[in-house]
């Protein structure tokens, strides 16, 4: 027997306050997976760095949840909207998200060191690789060489001034300049390297208008 359009219309009312109910339901306690950003992080002695959380129920999706940060580890401390402050020692701990009985972490070291990172270019050649960048005096320990993109990257270095230098080649001119280091933090040098003198450039060609 067909149904009639009044118990058709009651099903379909019933079903969309039953979906209502549930979406309107959604809260902390339905919080089952809390993911921390950034999934790890390294921090200068009393640096700061903001954390941030999502929050997903059983099924995947956002909801909608005010975490309750902590930090595990005597490595500093974080305010209620997650941003960490770290103390003045070195070490590692763990930044931790609560929402209901569900928990997120991710690790957080403390360094004294800093990076120095760039990229060396010609305007004739391009992006020039294969060229060492070194700290004068730590030539062995603080140094890399360049990429195909002429990338460089030179990490663990104690916070301090120092001289940053490219090595000379057959084609290439030395350059160096000077850089403080940062605990925690990544200092940029990017260099436009001149060629030796007397090095040919390569040639460019002007096609006619017609």
């Amino acid at each position: 027997m067909a149904s009639s359009p009044k118990l058709f219309r009651f099903l379909l009312v019933l079903g969309l306050a039953v979906f209502v109910t549930a979406c309107g339901d959604l809260g902390v306690n339905d919080v089952a997976t809390i993911t921390v950003s950034p999934i790890s992080a390294t921090v200068g002695i009393n640096q700061s760095q903001l954390f941030s959380a999502v929050a997903k129920n059983s099924v995947g999706m956002i909801v909608s949840a005010t975490p309750t940060w902590s930090v595990v580890g005597s490595v500093g401390t974080i305010s209620t909207n997650g941003l960490f402050t770290a103390g003045g020692v070195v070490g590692t701990g763990y930044i931790v998200a609560t929402a209901g009985s569900a928990t997120g972490s991710t690790e957080v070291t403390i360094t004294t060191n800093g990076w120095l990172v760039g990229q060396l270019t010609n305007p004739d050649f391009g992006f020039i690789q294969n060229i060492k960048v070194y700290l004068t005096g730590y030539e062995t320990t603080y140094y890399d060489f360049s990429d195909t993109e002429g990338r460089y990257s030179i990490s663990g270095i104690p916070a301090g001034t120092y001289e940053a230098k490219t090595a000379s080649s057959t084609l290439f001119q030395s350059s160096s300049i000077e850089v403080t280091i940062v605990s925690g933090e990544t200092t940029t040098w990017n260099v436009t390297i001149d060629t030796q003198p007397g090095t040919p450039t390569i040639p460019t060609t002007t096609l006619p208008s017609f």
